[in-house]
């Protein structure tokens, strides 16, 4: 939520001072945003936001007044007794006279509402959570007076529902009242249009936490940035001590842990870690795949340039080609590549770092060029070579050198290096004699400077007037080029970062308009071509999802970061890495993608470990204990974005068996093989297994008979802050 409010005061030009409110418009209801709450609670489809500005000490937008909640939405109080639910509008579906296990219940389909049903009955199978509001306790820490929650409301609807699914009276029951409550604190839940069971899962467990927050006045903390100099383990401890003073509740025991984020300025390399909460993690699935076809020219010093066409992914990355690459050619010797690829109009080299995707637009060719040394080398720079004439014609493909770290680009690198480079590749004649005028008219003028300028710059020998060609550098990006000295001093590199595919020097030779013929032209247009065909990507394995949740990636132009060194917004690279682990972990699969001009189901085949996924090696934190998870329940959506279906199974530890749920239909069922393979699991809900005296995992849940649910103990506000410091979419049809 700090990253929305800083994009809408960079987007809208706001002053700092200035107060806002933003609300989610959904029809003609707004929602004013909770910015304490996760993103995701509110933005995991498509919203559109209303940024509202206040002047002159009021807002634009009055909020139509409501009737206050009231605790008759529940019906009298005696009601939910002796496992009866006449509170429920239509009351449950009773079952035959032998009646049903606890937890075999249906939750009734009021119209569209499957994404609903299938999110409660993952939550109601989470043990801790489930046997909390069973044995009543969750009425010891009622929260009716925060205005982040819902005043009681929603947990006392949860309360109910979950009293009702598993007394074993009801094979189902209609969750009517609890879709009002919904519907009346989150207006985008109301009425019966298609919704995301992530999204009403994020939001159940954010009301649910402000409901059951046992702080019932939160402290006020200023950001303290002496806590980032602390020793990594002891900020994580703190950052986490202060998140529990402001929030405790039963949600924040069981399912809230904690993520490092590093951001890294690519100007500065000032490096930013902060320690964050969350209540579940969104992973990411790759893209659809399609194909496309690419050609690809490897330009050597001294061997036959290669050219390729691969048949490739829109995804296909930079560092995935050169490994097939380097595969088909099986270099005897170790070789150092960069790719590049030529601006359409200006013919200005754009320089692919290892993750950019190696297809290009408009046809145009991407050129490989061998370099001597390694360009992610640290202390390693990168060089552009240009021969041109006029103004900006090519006379020659560029060229990519790179210098080794701690050696210099002087006047000799240049003549010593991109010249005979030049005089090797491009020219007729290798053993052309550049001092010689070669019967051209000395008083021809070179087209891009002036007698004087000539005379002084580029000098092949210092008898001659006019020599061949002019030598300027600038730093990429730079229109501003400059000569080259006459002495072998340094030529500087740009002092803004250690990007080597950002901050490189470019240096260009213009040649008279007569010397253009000694260029040949080559552009790699006779090499046989080659074939090359990327395997495209069947399924995705669970751990590689975790492994691209937690990969470094640089942010985009919209999603700049304000570096505190530079002052200003900057492309900074962003790590996630997870930190603390809850007891029950929420999955997220992120199916459902939304640009701004198409909207899609991703429809992989998920590989998903149901016995035993451990997370122990992927922890950033080494002092964490094992973290050894199984499933104990999956949302699964079927269908495409047009139309599609919401369904649920989850592990009920009290009858040891999987049941699958349908609506209102709930039926005992094999459990899924290990591991679980299937384009349809949405979310997926892990248990941590248990620990011995020696922090060693106890037997899986499936099996352990004594693994009881352990509640966390009542603790008064104040113990509770001391022990702290001591320590989709469901689409148009259903």
């Amino acid at each position: 939520m700090a990253s929305l409010r800083e994009r809408v005061f960079h987007e809208l030009n706001l002053k700092p001072e200035v107060n806002i409110k933003i609300y989610v418009v959904n029809g003609e209801n707004w929602e004013l945003v909770d910015t304490t709450q996760s993103i995701d609670s509110y933005f995991d489809t498509a919203q559109k936001i209303c940024i509202d500005t206040e002047q002159d000490g009021e807002f634009f937008y009055k909020k139509p007044p409501q009737a206050p909640a009231t605790k008759s939405l529940f019906g009298p109080s005696n009601s939910i007794g002796n496992g009866s639910y006449s509170g429920y509008s239509g009351g449950g579906t009773s079952a035959s006279s032998g009646g049903v296990p606890p937890g075999q219940c249906g939750l009734q389909n009021l119209g569209n509402t499957c994404f609903m049903a299938s999110a409660l009955q993952c939550l109601s199978n989470m043990p801790q959570l489930r046997e909390y509001f069973l044995s009543d306790e969750y009425l010891n820490d009622l929260n009716e007076e925060n205005p982040l929650g819902t005043h009681g409301n929603l947990a006392q609807a949860v309360g109910e529902l979950f009293k009702s699914m598993w007394n074993g009276q009801f094979g189902s029951v209609s969750p009517r009242r609890f879709k009002a409550i919904i519907g009346q604190f989150a207006p985008r839940f109301n009425g019966y249009s298609q919704q995301d069971s992530h999204e009403l899962m994020a939001y159940v467990l954010d009301g649910l936490h402000e409901d059951l927050n046992r702080i019932k006045k939160k402290p006020y903390f200023e950001d303290n940035d002496e806590l980032a100099k602390l020793p990594l383990h002891e900020y994580a401890q703190k950052s986490w001590e202060m998140y529990k003073m402001r929030n405790d509740s039963i949600i924040v025991d069981t399912l809230h842990g904690q993520l490092k984020s590093t951001l890294i300025c690519p100007v500065c390399a000032k490096i930013s870690i902060k320690f964050d909460p969350f209540g579940y993690i969104s992973l990411p699935l790759p893209p659809k795949e399609q194909i496309s076809r690419q050609t690809v020219i490897i330009m050597f010093f001294k061997r036959k340039w290669a050219k390729f066409s691969f048949t490739l992914t829109e995804n296909t990355t930079v560092a995935e080609a050169e490994e097939l690459m380097r595969a088909k050619l099986q270099f005897e010797e170790e070789r150092h590549f960069v790719f590049f690829y030529c601006q359409p109009v200006s013919d200005e080299v754009v320089l692919l770092r290892p993750n950019d995707t190696i297809r290009q637009s408009m046809g145009r060719e991407v050129f490989v060029a061998e370099v001597l040394h390694d360009p992610h080398a640290p202390g390693t720079r990168i060089v552009v070579g240009f021969n041109r004439f006029k103004i900006n014609r090519q006379c020659s493909l560029p060229m990519i050198y790179t210098l080794k770290s701690g050696e210099e680009l002087t006047r000799k690198f240049v003549f010593d290096t991109i010249l005979e480079t030049t005089k090797h590749l491009f020219f007729h004649d290798k053993e052309f004699n550049l001092d010689e005028n070669n019967g051209e008219d000395e008083n021809e003028e070179m087209t891009t400077s002036s007698t004087a300028n000539a005379a002084q710059n580029g000098n092949v020998t210092a008898d001659k007037a006019w020599p061949p060609f002019r030598i300027m550098y600038a730093p990429a990006g730079s229109s501003s080029p400059i000569s080259l000295p006459e002495n072998d001093d340094p030529i500087p590199f740009p002092a803004n970062g250690n990007d080597n595919y950002r901050n490189y020097q470019q240096v260009t030779f213009f040649w008279k308009d007569g010397k253009t013929k000694m260029f040949n032209q080559y552009k790699g247009a006779d090499l046989i071509e080659r074939e090359i065909a990327v395997q495209l990507r069947r399924k995705v394995h669970l751990y590689e999802t975790l492994e691209w949740f937690t990969t470094k990636e640089q942010l985009g132009e919209q999603d700049l970061w304000y570096c505190p060194e530079c002052k200003k917004h900057e492309r900074a690279t962003k790590q996630l890495d997870l930190w603390k682990l809850p007891d029950i972990l929420i999955l997220h699969l992120k199916r459902f993608q939304y640009t701004r001009w198409s909207r899609e189901k991703l429809t992989w085949d998920v590989e998903i470990p149901v016995k035993g996924l451990d997370l122990t090696n992927i922890v950033a934190n080494e002092k964490h204990e094992k973290a050894i998870y199984d499933l104990i329940a999956v949302s699964r959506h079927y269908g495409s974005m047009s139309g599609g279906h919401y369904t649920a199974s989850g592990f009920n530890d009290k009858i040891k068996k999987w049941i699958d749920f349908n609506d209102a239909c709930a039926s005992i069922t094999i459990g899924p093989n290990d591991p679980y393979e299937s384009s349809d699991p949405y979310m997926l809900v892990y248990r941590r297994r248990r620990l011995d005296a020696n922090g060693q995992p106890i037997q899986d849940v499936y099996s352990d008979e004594s693994y009881k649910c352990r509640l966390p103990s009542k603790r008064s506000h104040e113990q509770s802050a001391a022990d702290s410091i001591d320590e989709n979419m469901e689409m148009d049809e259903d």
